[in-house]
């Protein structure tokens, strides 16, 4: 299979942090799409972090939907994806959907190819959530893709990002939607063409109103990053996926989340 680099990559609220503190003192079991191994690590402890808007304690810890590419998925066990790791860092249970080399667009009837021999055909973002929806109730979708999505026009691009948020709004209505800025960890200064004037398009959308914005790799910008990726020079390696996760981790904890507010 290519490289991302090769395809173009590839209710319910957010209570205080008291109530996150608390819940991750239990022992966190990470549960992912697709093949799941029947394995579960211990999650490190949650981070001291402000307050933002999560269920009770009684009511469990928080779960959390990751869709996205490979970047979301990394290149080892799941449950240690930066993705998964940065939830489990705020406590949160983990659900992953990522799937290389796919994006809003790319996966999807424009351009289908084959994952592999498991997985069979590729899918976008949107046509993954029918699915999701029927297996889980996530209080929190982050939706972190867009590095696959360099071919289209910006345009289609633009109206595939408003449909897949719009698909997630009627898939978990309570959910807290959030939106992660593409971006490679070998060049975090390179905003892909979704620069602010993208981003604000798409927030003006009725349709995207109240979702939440992070961008962790942007706070790799200014050092050599050399050191963190894998001998491909696009994907993170070991120690580019743990400080990959930690970036994740203080944009969700810096955003103070406004969806459904």
């Amino acid at each position: 299979m290519a490289a991302d680099g090769d395809r173009g990559v590839n209710g319910v609220r957010l209570s205080d942090i008291a109530s996150v503190a608390t819940a991750a003192a239990v022992a966190i079991a990470l549960v992912l799409v697709f093949i799941p191994d029947g394995t579960a690590s211990a999650p490190p402890r949650p981070i001291d972090a402000p307050s933002l808007r999560l269920p009770p304690a009684e009511q469990g810890p928080p779960t959390a939907l990751f869709i996205g590419d490979s970047y979301t998925a990394g290149r080892g066990p799941r449950e240690l994806s930066p993705s998964c790791l940065a939830a489990s860092r705020l406590g949160w249970l983990c659900h992953l959907s990522a799937v290389p080399g796919t994006g809003y667009v790319s996966g999807g009837p424009s351009n289908r190819f084959t994952v592999d021999e498991y997985r069979g055909e590729s899918t976008s973002f949107a046509e993954r959530i029918p699915l999701l929806a029927k297996q889980f109730d996530p209080d929190v979708v982050v939706l972190d893709g867009g590095r696959n999505d360099q071919f289209p026009p910006r345009a289609n691009v633009l109206a595939a990002m408003v449909a897949t948020i719009g698909e997630a709004r009627r898939a978990w209505p309570e959910a807290e939607i959030v939106f992660e800025r593409p971006r490679f960890l070998s060049r975090p200064d390179d905003d892909l063409g979704f620069d602010d004037s993208f981003t604000n398009r798409l927030l003006r959308d009725p349709a995207a109103r109240g979702v939440s914005v992070i961008d962790p790799i942007r706070a790799f910008d200014g050092r050599d990053t050399s050191s963190l990726l894998t001998d491909d020079g696009v994907h993170p390696n070991r120690q580019g996926e743990l400080d990959l996760a930690a970036q994740i981790t203080a944009s969700l904890v810096d955003q103070r989340f406004t969806a459904n507010a």
